[in-house]
């Protein structure tokens, strides 16, 4: 039975210095764009820029302070700091297990949401965001390149395959070729909807099982402090 512990504190361990590194990457991306998008000038614009990047610096950071309770609990055998860690996975658990129940029950109104976000771009005239979609997922305006001239703007660079926004696009069968940002994006998520959703609860099983053998790991110190007590 100590061997079985044994191996059992090592892969957890191991797993934890993982995500322990995860999390690191991820604040130090989460930095690196927000430094990036800092340079861009937001003003009057309706949508705040930052809020992807914060989301990933939080995400890192959460990650990072789980992923620490959990290599220092197991690496001293403290079953607070362990139990404090078994606490934490099973609310990550709880968390991923509702938002992964959302996305399957709700998938009509996930894609809507999605529709809605470039609808929101568009409105509040984030021409920085529009061209970011415009080049990863090969479309023009919110729904056509027509929308530009609906506002006396001409046609983006970026709307023709041109990483530079101001280039001047003279192919007219390219962009008015290219779909709307908004149908594209939500055939993006259409499309890997079922990618999200099975990985989803892939994620959530895995936390259960990480629960199950951080609780597991927990009661074993107790068990093992309690019985030094009696003997001493």
């Amino acid at each position: 039975m100590g061997c079985l512990s044994g191996i059992v504190n090592f892969i957890l361990y191991i797993v934890n210095i993982v995500f322990l590194i995860v999390g690191i990457l991820l604040i130090v991306l989460g930095s690196i764009m927000l430094s990036d998008l800092s340079h861009f000038d937001a003003a009057g614009s309706g949508t705040n820029t930052n809020t992807i990047p914060i989301c990933v610096t939080v995400l890192g950071g959460l990650i990072f302070v789980v992923s620490f309770f959990g290599c220092y609990g197991i690496f001293r055998q403290s079953a607070c700091m362990t139990g404090a860690y078994t606490s934490m996975v099973f609310v990550l658990f709880i968390l991923q297990l509702v938002l992964t129940c959302w996305v399957f029950v709700n998938r009509s109104a996930f894609l809507g949401d999605m529709t809605n976000l470039v609808n929101l771009l568009w409105d509040s005239h984030d021409y920085t965001a529009m061209g970011v979609l415009e080049e990863t997922f090969g479309c023009c305006g919110d729904t056509g390149y027509t929308n530009y001239n609906n506002i006396g703007l001409s046609v983006p660079g970026t709307c023709c395959g041109y990483l530079d926004r101001q280039a001047t696009c003279n192919s007219p069968s390219v962009y008015q070729s290219r779909p709307g940002c908004s149908a594209k994006f939500e055939e993006f998520w259409n499309d890997n909807m079922d990618i999200i959703r099975w990985s989803g609860l892939g994620l959530c099983i895995f936390d259960l099982v990480v629960f199950l053998i951080a609780g597991a790991l927990t009661n074993c110190m107790r068990s093992q402090n309690a019985g030094r007590q009696v003997y001493a």
